[in-house]
């Protein structure tokens, strides 16, 4: 059991095995898209706290915050671009889709390239609301964690959506200063491991019970 705390508890064991999943997507290449055709850019809901003292911006975690940033960016890069934020918040008045969507518009993309879905609490619901307001037959490019994405595929694709995937926020990098061997144990690398356990457990709970 110590040992099995220790293998845990350092860097090297729980990064190799986030690096498992998140290698199944790349970051999507800007340069294969049409950019003459319409494409509805899903960015999946990720969590954020109301606080009226401050900018939509920063009231989206750190989670959402990258993947609106990556929403924004493929945004910008193609013509006919409609920018899709989602998300509820438990006991707010404000969904989490809407902060996205402030959060959107005050660094630049015009509002009426925005949609929202306002309710979803899952990514099954996510993926259902999507196929209700927009239907199946849109050109969807989907961002969210790369931990996350290979679920968040399967999903909608299960409700007969193709999508291009755009996985964003990475937990293991490379290069630089990024440092994936053995080291002392820390919360840090628990908390990966916690991750990654989560993301298993969140896929099995789908294929037995949701799917």
């Amino acid at each position: 059991m110590v040992v099995f705390v220790l293998l845990i508890s350092t860097n090297y064991v729980p990064k190799r095995l986030i690096h498992s999943i998140e290698k199944k997507y790349i970051p999507i290449a800007l340069h294969n898209l049409d950019t003459s055709k319409q494409y509805h850019i899903l960015v999946l809901g990720a969590g954020a706290t109301v606080d009226d003292r401050l900018p939509p911006s920063m009231d989206l975690n750190t989670g959402m915050l990258t993947r609106l940033f990556e929403g924004v960016r493929i945004f910008n890069h193609i013509d006919q671009g409609i920018l899709v934020t989602s998300g509820s918040l438990k006991s707010e008045t404000i969904s989490q889709a809407q902060l996205s969507k402030e959060a959107a518009i005050s660094v630049g993309v015009p509002e009426q390239h925005i949609k929202t879905l306002d309710n979803p609490r899952t990514t099954l619901e996510e993926a259902m609301a999507f196929k209700e307001q927009f239907g199946s037959d849109k050109k969807v490019v989907l961002v969210t964690s790369a931990l996350h994405m290979p679920r968040a595929v399967e999903i909608f694709n299960d409700q007969g959506l193709d999508v291009i995937p755009a996985p964003s926020n990475y937990k293991y990098k490379e290069g630089g200063s990024a440092y994936n061997g053995i080291s002392m144990p820390s919360l840090h690398s628990i908390e990966l491991m916690n991750h990654y356990h989560i993301t298993v457990l969140k896929q099995w709970y789908y294929r037995v019970f949701k799917k």
